[in-house]
């Protein structure tokens, strides 16, 4: 069995052609000391434990420090259909323990215990992988759990196409948790054509889209916002038709846009324009729109990520200034901070790669993007892209004690691109308060995120000798007693 490391995506195989999940108990106790990887000194590399991964989607929730996961049991359905006013719930268990049907799982991120885990879920022919989130919450973290499938008819009774929603606070315990709130919609059309969008600020249906801005002509039906932690739901429109900021007519496809509702942050609903343009205008509905809040006048914006405190925009520059990055307050949008960060050689990194490689501490302080590093609380931007006299580094996880994670940059090298080969890490460890980088033994493996108590997550690759598929598992590695993030708090 081949194990190598791979990026974290927080969703692995489902379904397909992959080993049975009836093979193991998912439930029973993790084996610590079952992942060898050679780790930072800053891990405990004795004590790594591993949870095997195939078929199942994951999350993280890290202040509370758990690992969830939906484990996708078998969904067998009787001979008479489920109703949804089952009066005799299926047991949670098998005779052999195992969970009976499609569950989630959460397992403590140091030890890998189970601390709870749900009772089975409205059976579903699973049509799609599902969703699975960590939201924040102003009753705590909270678990959101989307899934697509068919519930089969029966004779007289019809088959159900269904988008299912289940929440559930992570800080639960027991072994039969029951959803606090279940949503069901029906899905006439394609599973795949469904929008989704989990935020702080809820549950995004997005409304389906007609778009031809050539013709002028852009449909866009209301979105539906769900509330995680009431169940309430209401609907978000979007806006009139407008000229967008950033077309140029020579292009000939048209300059028309509407903005649309695209995703949620704890202070509400933000939307975008489409059909999509880079550097096109977003804003929060009924609030503050990115043609207005920008430093210096800057309209063209690329929202790299959000946070419950803020979110990081790149703004772009006229006549050869900069590229500006700013941390705004998500609700007001105003502006806390900015400063430049140009590429090795004095040159512009593509905003649209720093997305996927937005990162932030457990407890908002420090963010990450590239060679990005902000520091929210000191109100500070540090820019770790090199000069002529040191290599850059591209930063990943980062850690409430400002500890960061990455990989060194080529020399003259940018954060790659999001479509581009990705080159040999050379692994580093980042102090962002002093901004020291050191490298790491080349087979060092670097975490994918860490969590408040230091426990770093690592995504692995298994390919088996048996399956020419490649499967993967999740590596956990709790701190090592003398580093930051388990020492006590200074009183």
């Amino acid at each position: 069995m081949l194990v190598t490391l791979g990026a974290a995506t927080g969703c692995t195989s489902f379904g397909g052609e992959q080993p049975s999940p009836e093979e193991h108990n998912p439930v029973a106790p993790a084996a610590v000391g079952a992942a060898t990887l050679s780790v930072p000194p800053t891990f405990d590399g004795k004590k790594g434990w591993r949870n095997e991964e195939t078929n199942r989607v994951y999350a993280v929730a890290p202040r509370t420090g758990y690992l969830l996961d939906v484990f996708a049991g078998s969904d067998e359905f009787p001979t008479r259909p489920e109703s949804s006013a089952s009066a005799a719930p299926a047991p949670a268990t098998t005779a052999g323990g195992k969970p009976n049907g499609t569950v989630v799982i959460a397992r403590g991120a140091d030890k890998g215990t189970v601390v709870w885990s749900s009772a089975p879920l409205k059976r579903l022919q699973i049509a799609r992988p599902p969703l699975l989130r960590v939201v924040n919450t102003a009753v705590g973290e909270v678990a959101v759990l989307v899934r697509f499938g068919v519930v089969p008819g029966d004779g007289l009774v019809r088959s159900r196409r269904l988008t299912v929603v289940d929440t559930f606070p992570v800080s639960s315990s027991g072994n039969a948790v029951a959803s606090t709130q279940h949503l069901e919609r029906e899905t006439p059309g394609d599973f795949g054509a469904v929008a989704v969008s989990i935020g702080d600020g809820g549950v995004l249906f997005q409304g389906n889209r007609v778009e031809d801005a050539s013709e002028g002509v852009i449909e866009a039906d209301p979105a539906t916002l769900w509330n995680p932690t009431t169940g309430a739901s209401n609907t978000v429109p979007a806006g009139n038709r407008r000229r967008s900021t950033v077309c140029d007519e020579a292009d000939g496809d048209g300059c028309t846009v509407r903005d649309v509702p695209v995703s949620t942050v704890a202070g509400g609903v933000l939307t975008a324009e489409i059909p999509a343009r880079p550097q096109g205008r977003f804003g929060l509905v009924g609030g503050w729109s990115s043609s207005e809040i920008g430093p210096e006048g800057r309209t063209r914006a690329t929202l790299l990520g959000t946070l419950p405190g803020a979110m990081v925009i790149a703004w772009a520059g006229e006549a050869g200034k900069p590229t500006l990055y700013a941390a705004h307050d998500p609700g007001s949008g105003a502006l806390l901070f900015s400063g430049p960060c140009p590429a090795p050689g004095g040159g512009e990194v593509d905003p649209q790669g720093l997305r996927s490689s937005f990162a932030a501490a457990p407890n908002g302080r420090y963010v990450v993007a590239g060679s990005l590093a902000l520091d929210l609380s000191a109100r500070t931007l540090a820019c770790l892209a090199g000069d002529h006299d040191r290599r850059g580094v591209a930063l990943g996880a980062v850690g409430d004690d400002g500890i960061a994670f990455g990989s060194l940059l080529a020399d003259g090298q940018a954060p790659r691109a999001e479509d581009e080969a990705e080159p040999a890490k050379e692994p580093a460890v980042v102090n962002l308060a002093t901004r020291r980088i050191d490298p790491l033994p080349a087979q060092t493996a670097v975490p994918d995120l860490l969590t408040a108590s230091g426990t770093g997550l690592f995504t692995l690759s298994v390919q088996r000798e048996e399956d020419t598929t490649s499967s993967a598992a999740i590596a956990m590695y709790p701190a090592a007693d003398a580093s930051p993030a388990s020492a006590p708090p200074a009183k």
